[in-house]
């Protein structure tokens, strides 16, 4: 029986220690991993931005959970565009793409959905927790507050018009805001709450100030 007990406490001791480790990882390991993308992609932005011929980009990322595979790479990585959400202290540099290892660069545009400023639905997502968090506030916004994107093609704001929670699986939400007739939206999609996937929180925005884009350094 002694050993028994023995035998059961090491093993909860060292699932306890296993799950810590997982936790610990996935909130801070992965962050160092975003963070060293985002200053990656901060340069290369400026980079875009000096000189519209170029495309610099960023080596790619490995999907979460899997391991490197000899004398293969993927996809090269560049940034579209910088997300400033002034309220919360956002300003991350935004990449194509919602898969898991694109979104551990920074948040990711929605193929499928409009580009930076232009008419029609826009959509970008971002982890809420873990790699960087960069949406982990995103319930702190809302109507009124302004989201601004920074591409090749100009300065661009937007300013919140309703924010939602959703099911997982409700894509409908990309189309923005389904009360505004304005030509350009926004929407942004995180999970919620906190810590999990189950749902999603969304924020939908319109466009309301278009700039040109800023002058090379």
């Amino acid at each position: 029986m002694r050993r028994f007990i023995r035998g059961t406490g090491t093993v909860f001791i060292t699932t306890g220690l296993l799950l810590l480790y997982f936790v610990a990882y996935e909130l801070i390991g992965t962050s160092l991993q975003t963070r060293a993308h985002q200053s990656a992609l901060e340069q290369a932005f400026a980079d875009i931005l000096d000189d519209p011929n170029i495309v610099p980009t960023v080596a790619p990322s490995i999907e979460p959970g899997q391991s490197p595979r000899p004398r293969q790479t993927g996809p090269t990585v560049k940034p579209i565009a910088r997300i400033i959400i002034p309220k919360i202290g956002v300003d991350d540099y935004v990449v194509e793409g919602i898969s898991l290892s694109r979104l551990a660069y920074g948040p990711g545009h929605y193929p499928d959905s409009s580009d930076i400023g232009a008419k029609g639905p826009t959509a970008i997502a971002g982890h809420r927790t873990g790699w960087g968090s960069p949406f982990i506030n995103l319930d702190k916004i809302g109507p009124g507050d302004s989201i601004v994107l920074i591409s090749r093609a100009g300065t661009f704001t937007y300013r919140i018009t309703d924010t939602a929670i959703v099911e997982a699986n409700d894509g409908w939400v990309i189309n923005g805001d389904p009360n505004s007739k304005a030509p350009a939206k926004l929407t942004l999609t995180t999970c919620t709450p906190k810590y999990t996937s189950k749902r999603r929180l969304i924020v939908w925005a319109d466009l309301v100030k278009t700039e040109p884009p800023p002058a090379p350094a």
